[in-house]
């Protein structure tokens, strides 16, 4: 796994690298560790970068700014916010975040969210035998085909019934959301109001959907986006 380390200040790069060394070590998990001062020179990695712990603010281009850059460019790379200031937790939310550890539990608390990040890595299932199922974010069926939905704006075609979809890829975080539609909450922007939005498209979760959708995404984000 590929970690970037995004903070001002030396001696909190020093402190996260430490408890990350220590940490993917115990895990016997292969890793490689890069340091940058702020948003715009993680930025510069961001291709290669796999998890992001990030700093909210910082002078040139801060935590938020860079976090809402992947979103909006459906960068899928993962990021945990380390910050001082609980202020700033709602504006740090979206859809790459997988949680928030304040500065002063960081020896405590940090760990458990690395080890989040590489399971949730980990949830990756081949469909078809050539297309990986981090890279989609949502499956239209069209009758014996489902139409796959790439984080790229690709599309493709297979010949699978929604149903097998479903049941393949339910450990990887994707839910039915009507009898036509299935996606990927890892790329879930927003749900409100009974409609999920995603890379500019708006789906209506239906009636006979909606319990099992609330409670998979209440648990999807329980998991995901918990602060400590």
């Amino acid at each position: 796994m590929n970690i970037c380390i995004c903070d001002d200040e030396i001696h909190e790069r020093k402190m996260i690298r430490e408890i990350s060394e220590e940490c993917f070590k115990e895990m016997d998990m292969p890793y490689q560790i890069s340091e940058a001062e702020n948003g715009l020179e993680a930025l510069e990695m961001i291709g290669e970068t796999d998890l992001l712990i990030l700093d909210i603010e910082m002078p040139g281009m801060d935590g938020v700014t860079l976090k809402n850059r992947l979103q909006d460019e459906s960068i899928n790379t993962k990021v945990i916010f380390v910050t001082s200031h609980d202020e700033l937790m709602p504006e740090a939310f979206g859809m790459n975040v997988i949680g928030f550890v304040g500065k002063g539990w960081l020896s405590i608390r940090l760990s458990r969210y690395l080890k989040l990040a590489v399971t949730l890595r980990g949830k990756d299932i081949l469909i078809d035998k050539t297309y990986h199922s981090r890279d989609v974010t949502r499956i239209h069926s069209e009758r014996e085909y489902c139409n796959l939905y790439f984080k790229d704006g690709t599309t493709a075609l297979i010949r699978s019934s929604l149903k097998n979809m479903e049941l393949l890829l339910r450990e990887a975080d994707f839910v039915q959301v009507s009898r036509a539609w299935l996606v990927n909450l890892k790329f879930v922007e927003r749900y409100s109001r009974r409609v999920v939005s995603m890379q500019g498209e708006e789906l209506v979760v239906n009636r006979g959907f909606r319990e099992s959708f609330d409670k998979r995404y209440e648990n999807f984000c329980e998991r995901n986006a918990r602060y400590y």
